[in-house]
């Protein structure tokens, strides 16, 4: 009787636990895993997208006033929840959010394993200079050293231009964005290759130092990222997108981040 008792309560248990874990990644009618929340997964330290306001603490950005709208427009409060980017879209594989808002840019590869959303910000990889270098193209960087966020699809092109086209560049790899800034400033490295949203941020300054000299001819625009089959979450997140783009919120925190709306006029 002991050991059948035993067993039925070691049986309850794994019951229990597996219900549990399985609570985690199961999505309500509205394809969220919190009908009450709108979680969303981001790296802070990507301006003008998502960054950190002075005091340190305070998420500011386009993507974090976007999110903030879409959830109002939806009914639902949103909650953020800062990750590391080589950790990022493991963490909506295994549902820790609903969705990634975090200047993630449309690859074919992407959309084969995710749901994306329809475009949001018009985007493209972009290699910015001091505006004393001789760089004039991204074929120039033979011999030089040039900085990217890891894993990121700048990344990804000048281990390509490397591989594929010899270009000889050394590749510097940082955990975020605003590292390689730094090391481009303090002169460490010769460039940074990152995304034409990121670069018009460093550009924006009147006493910018740096200067464009070359953009891919490749689009990668900005994009929502959920998990592969929440369609539910696809649809009210992209209507939510559009209501914001009729009463003209979307307008406002483009001219608030970017000075004006046109990188929101994305192409079809």
């Amino acid at each position: 009787m002991k050991k059948l008792l035993a067993i039925l309560l070691t049986g309850a248990m794994l019951t229990a636990l597996l219900a549990a874990c399985g609570s985690e990644s199961t999505v309500g009618e509205n394809g969220l895993l919190d009908d009450s929340k709108l979680q969303i997964g981001l790296e802070v330290g990507y301006p003008p997208m998502e960054y950190f306001d002075e005091d340190g603490k305070t998420e500011i950005g386009f993507d974090v006033e976007l999110a903030k709208a879409i959830a109002e427009d939806m009914g639902v409060e949103c909650v953020l929840v800062d990750t590391a980017w080589d950790g990022i879209f493991a963490g909506v594989d295994t549902s820790k959010y609903d969705a990634i808002m975090s200047s993630v840019s449309y690859t074919e590869d992407r959309d084969k394993n995710y749901t994306l959303s329809e475009p949001y910000v018009a985007n493209a990889p972009v290699l910015l200079v001091p505006n004393d270098s001789k760089i004039a193209d991204i074929k120039d960087l033979a011999g030089k050293s040039v900085a990217v966020q890891m894993e990121t699809t700048a990344d990804y092109i000048i281990q390509k231009q490397n591989d594929e086209e010899k270009l000889g560049a050394e590749l510097r790899q940082y955990e975020k964005v605003i590292n390689a800034f730094d090391e481009l400033k303090a002169g460490r490295v010769d460039a940074v290759c990152t995304d034409s949203v990121v670069a018009a941020y460093y550009l924006g300054d009147e006493a910018s130092n740096y200067k464009t000299v070359w953009q891919s001819p490749t689009k990668e625009p900005i994009v929502i990222c959920m998990k592969k089959g929440n369609d539910t979450l696809k649809e009210k997140m992209e209507t939510s997108l559009q209501h914001l783009r009729e009463n003209g919120k979307l307008a406002e925190i483009s001219t608030k981040y970017f000075g004006n709306d046109e990188p929101i006029k994305v192409e079809e």
